[in-house]
C-alpha cells in the first residue's frame, strides 16, 4: 500500500521514508530495492519540476538526487523485484532507465551488452559494448570500465560480430530465390577459431577470485569447485549469478546485496590503520543527515545487522570498532582467511581491481 501512495508525499516524507527504509533494512524478501527507486524517482520528478519553475536553488539537491538514483539502478537494479536475488530482465530494464538519465555510463553499457551475449541477443549486443567501449574514451571516471572490463569489452564486441555474421551466412543460405553460384564463399574458418578461443578466454576468466595476498581470474565452474571445498575456518563470499553466499564452516546463508557489498568492503578495502566510517562507506546508504554525511544512527544500526547475519552461520568476530577522526569506525581484523569470488562485469568491481 505504502509503494502506491509515494507519488503523493512531499519531498520531506519522502526523505523521512527514505531514512526508514536504511533505517530498518531489507525486513522481508520483496520490494526493498524498489521502493527505494520509487523514492528517488519521485523526489528527482518533484525537484526537476521545481529547479524547472523556481529556478537554480533546486540544482545542487536534483544532481545528488540524480546520482542517487543512477546508482541503485546500477547497482541494485537485479535487485528490484526480491532483495535476495537476481533477476536478468530487472536488471536491463534499470539498466535502460539509467543511461536515460546519465549518458556517460561504460559500465551500465557494459552490463548491457554481457546480459544481451549471455541471452544470445548478439546484435544488441554488439551495439551495447561499442557503447561502452565509446563512453570509456570520454575520460569519465564515474562508472568506467577498469583494464579487465575494457578488456573483455573488445572481445566480446568481436565474437558477437562474429555471431552476426555467421547467422547472416546461414540466412543467406536457406534464400530461396539465391542461384548457388551466386553465394559468396568468405574463408570464415580462420574467424570461427578466433571466436572459439576468444569464448574459451571468457569462460576461463568469467569471475575475480581474491583472497588476502592475490587477485585472479577464474571460471564459473572453478568458483563452483572452490565453493563445494572451501577450507575449514575460511570465510567464502560467493556473488553468484543467482544470489549471494556467505559460507564458513559448512554453513550458509543467503544475504542481500547491500550486506553482501558491505562485507566485500571490509575484507578488501579495510585495516586497523584504515576503518570504514560512515563518511568511507557514504555510497552505500542513501541521502545524507544534517552534516552531509550518512546519518550516524542508520550506519551503526547497519554494521549491527549485518554482525547479526555473521553471528548465524558462527563466523567469528570478524568486524572490530575504533574510533578514526572523530569517528566510530569498524575494520575486518583478519582473524580468519577470506576468499571472494564475484564476476568481472560486476558494477563495484572497478572499486576493488584497478
Amino acid at each position: 500500500m505504502r509503494t502506491l501512495k509515494i507519488k503523493d508525499l512531499t519531498l520531506d516524507e519522502l526523505e523521512l521514508l527514505e531514512q526508514d527504509l536504511h533505517e530498518n533494512g531489507e525486513k522481508s524478501d520483496y520490494g526493498y530495492y524498489m521502493q527505494l527507486v520509487i523514492v528517488y524517482e519521485t523526489m528527482y520528478k518533484k525537484l526537476r519540476s521545481l529547479a524547472r519553475n523556481s529556478g537554480p536553488e533546486y540544482d545542487s539537491a536534483l544532481q545528488y538526487t540524480k546520482k542517487l538514483l543512477v546508482s541503485h539502478l546500477i547497482k541494485f537494479g537485479p535487485y528490484t523485484k526480491m532483495n535476495h536475488f537476481k533477476d536478468d530482465g530487472d536488471a536491463v530494464e534499470s539498466l535502460i532507465k539509467a543511461i536515460g538519465l546519465e549518458q556517460k555510463l561504460p559500465i551500465a553499457y557494459y552490463r548491457l551488452g554481457f546480459l544481451a551475449y549471455k541471452h544470445g541477443k548478439y546484435g544488441s549486443a554488439v551495439r551495447y559494448f561499442q557503447q561502452a567501449l565509446n563512453k570509456q574514451l570520454l575520460n569519465d571516471p564515474r562508472y568506467a570500465l577498469n583494464q579487465q572490463q575494457e578488456f573483455h569489452a573488445h572481445m566480446y564486441l568481436a565474437n558477437s560480430a562474429l555471431y552476426v555474421a555467421s547467422q547472416t551466412y546461414d540466412t543467406m543460405e536457406k534464400l530461396p530465390y539465391l542461384p548457388e553460384e551466386q553465394m559468396p564463399n568468405p574463408e570464415l574458418s580462420p574467424l570461427f577459431e578466433t571466436l572459439s578461443s576468444n569464448e574459451k578466454y571468457l569462460l576461463n576468466h568469467a569471475f575475480y577470485k581474491i583472497t588476502k595476498n592475490k587477485t585472479e581470474t577464474c571460471s564459473k565452474e572453478a568458483c563452483e569447485d572452490l565453493y563445494e571445498n572451501s577450507e575449514p575456518n575460511e570465510l567464502f563470499l560467493y556473488f553468484n549469478d543467482r544470489e549471494n553466499i556467505l559460507l564458513f564452516n559448512g554453513e550458509e546463508v543467503i544475504i542481500t546485496p547491500t550486506q553482501a557489498n558491505m562485507i566485500r568492503h571490509f575484507l578488501l578495502s579495510s585495516s586497523k590503520e584504515n576503518p570504514c566510517t560512515r563518511i568511507t562507506m557514504r555510497d552505500f546508504f542513501g541521502r545524507t543527515g544534517s552534516d552531509g554525511e550518512v546519518r550516524k544512527n542508520i550506519f551503526i544500526k547497519s554494521i549491527e545487522r549485518l554482525r547479526v547475519t555473521l553471528r548465524s552461520i558462527d563466523i567469528p568476530e570478524i568486524i572490530d570498532v575504533t574510533q578514526y577522526k572523530g569517528e566510530t569506525a569498524y575494520y575486518f581484523n583478519e582473524s580468519v582467511p577470506f576468499t571472494v569470488l564475484f564476476r568481472i562485469d560486476d558494477a563495484f568491481a572497478n572499486e576493488y581491481v584497478n
